[in-house]
């Protein structure tokens, strides 16, 4: 599968990468050891005497960081007296619960900050080539109604395709995401929406389910690991459906997806009636939907269970009433 964003082969097929997850950020025999550089500190006072490993060409993300802060000193978009922190956030192209700091291989980093510009961003490229991308972030990527405005975070330089594994009782999935149209949810132990559902599952076990705001398809997809025999996934975001057609085709093994029918692709990013996009058959019958979850039902069956996974302090009345038809709606 060829990546989205940058026509390359970032995509794996989630079984196959989930089979050598164990060592992907782990330190070598000959790494240096960790420099527990203190992010607070100005710039100017930290060592800067810190290699790359000669053996495996890993290297400590605070090496990693020092050296993203030297090319924005340099270009004067940052000062040598801020703290490395002041950089922006780092993103490990596969996100998962890290015991350890990680060690970071060619292309194996995004960063995403507030202050940047198109030619820093690509001079980081060319000389931290740990770097995957480059994101300049603004607010939070999405769209809340369908009539606000959406927001989109603009990739600079490079690649913004990152995945996460998301871990639960019923297995793992892999979620991929372009970073810049997609919010940050990095995986943590114990996420919350996930333990929700497990909960909800070991509870109830609902057969159909509608994952109504449904992002990458985080939520909905685990329900098929957890044995749902229908579930529709919909979002009123074009790039969240793009993200979960990506997503089914690299899970297609662990979701035991048989085929596969893409329907119609809609022509706008924010969707209004809702669109068949696509479907998946198998032991589970899958729907993707691009539309506004307010109309969802005058397209799609109603379900035992419907999750909306909302934007925080959002108000859910109106999503609510949309989704009465469905048994039991969760406010995730």
């Amino acid at each position: 599968m060829k990546c989205p964003s940058c026509g390359k082969s970032c995509i794996q097929d989630a079984a196959d990468l989930i089979a050598d997850l164990d060592r992907l950020y782990m330190a070598c025999p000959d790494c240096c050891p960790e420099p527990n550089l203190d992010k607070r500190a100005p710039f100017n006072s930290l060592r800067g005497d810190m290699q790359p490993c000669p053996s495996c060409k890993k290297a400590p993300l605070d090496l990693v960081m020092v050296d993203i802060m030297k090319v924005l000193v340099e270009t004067g978009l940052r000062d040598a007296r801020s703290p490395l922190r002041s950089v922006g956030t780092p993103l490990v192209e596969t996100g998962y619960p890290l015991a350890y700091p990680p060690r970071i291989g060619p292309r194996e980093l995004i960063i995403a900050s507030e202050n940047l510009t198109r030619p820093a961003a690509e001079a980081i490229m060319e000389r931290v080539p740990q770097v995957k991308g480059v994101i300049l972030s603004r607010g939070v990527p999405g769209v809340v109604r369908a009539r606000d405005c959406p927001v989109s975070w603009e990739l600079l330089a490079g690649c913004d395709m990152r995945r996460d594994i998301i871990a639960s009782i019923f297995g793992e999935l892999v979620i991929y995401k372009s970073q810049s149209k997609i919010h940050i949810e990095f995986p943590r132990q114990g996420l919350t929406k996930v333990a929700i559902l497990e909960r909800l599952y070991l509870q109830k076990g609902p057969d159909s389910v509608v994952d109504g705001m449904c992002g990458p398809g985080t939520l909905g997809l685990t329900c098929v690991l957890a044995g749902a025999r229908r579930v529709v996934l919909n979002d009123i975001w074009l790039p969240a459906i793009e993200s979960v057609l990506l997503n089914l085709e690299a899970n297609r093994t662990l979701l035991g997806i048989e085929k596969i029918e893409h329907l119609e692709m809609p022509g706008s990013d924010v969707g209004s009636e809702p669109v068949l996009v696509a479907r998946a058959s198998g032991p589970c019958q899958i729907e993707v939907y691009h539309g506004d979850l307010t109309r969802l039902f005058t397209r799609a069956q109603p379900a035992g269970l419907c999750l909306i996974d909302h934007f925080p302090g959002q108000n859910t009345d109106e999503l609510e009433k949309a989704c009465k038809s469905c048994r039991e709606v969760v406010i995730i």
